[in-house]
């Protein structure tokens, strides 16, 4: 890990000698129009639907994870569609912190449109590894205390879309932006692999306790 953060501080060094530039999250990103509900209507064509939950359980998005179907206006399929690189964000939360968790589109999904519960960012540019970098960014201690610090709200906290669009954040050149991704994709495997070696583990020792507690005790 430390030849991954070494090669990202040099490439800095060489790309960005006089520091990273801030932008605007509204000069980077389009945002999209208020997505469908979750309901079926007569006379309307039946699509997928990706709601608030698939965005808050997934690091990516794909087909075969929207299990819930609705109907759509045409209107709805051509301005609440899902292409791959799309950035959806939760806008509004119970609490403050969960404000801003994001997913990824990793591939164009027809037939599909998004909640009125998620928010969707289409880069201006499009470019995948630009999608992973601003999604990662909504993970940062720095961009979540902009939206904190930003979000109001009683029962349920939000930002207004001209809150979003001010949001400032870090855009290096793209080869910074494909090594960070490279990098924070590599420790999400990393803690994917232990997590399922931790499983194997704890049902082991189940079962190990199991077998010795009725061989003891019957």
């Amino acid at each position: 890990m430390k030849t991954h953060v070494g090669r990202i501080e040099k490439l800095i060094s060489e790309l960005c000698p006089d520091g990273v530039e801030f932008r605007a999250l509204g000069r980077l990103c389009g945002f999209g129009k208020v997505g469908a509900d979750k309901k079926t209507k007569e006379g309307q064509k039946h699509a997928l639907l990706l709601n608030y939950m698939d965005v808050v359980r997934n690091q990516f998005i794909s087909k075969d994870i929207l299990k819930m179907k609705v109907t759509a206006t045409d209107a709805q399929f051509e301005s609440c569609d899902i292409k791959r690189g799309d950035v959806f964000i939760t806008p509004t939360s119970e609490t403050k912190e969960d404000i801003g968790i994001s997913a990824v589109a990793v591939e164009n999904i027809h037939n599909a449109v998004y909640s009125y519960h998620v928010m969707r960012l289409r880069p201006h540019k499009s470019n995948y590894t630009t999608s992973c970098y601003i999604a990662y960014l909504f993970e940062s201690d720095e961009l979540q205390k902009q939206i904190q610090k930003a979000a109001t709200g009683i029962t349920r906290f939000g930002l207004t879309k001209s809150k979003w669009s001010r949001l400032e954040i870090p855009i290096p050149p793209l080869p910074i932006q494909s090594e960070i991704v490279k990098t924070l994709d590599t420790f999400r495997e990393l803690e994917a692999e232990l997590e399922a070696e931790l499983e194997a583990e704890l049902e082991a020792r189940k079962k190990q306790y199991e077998y010795y507690r009725d061989k003891l005790l019957n």
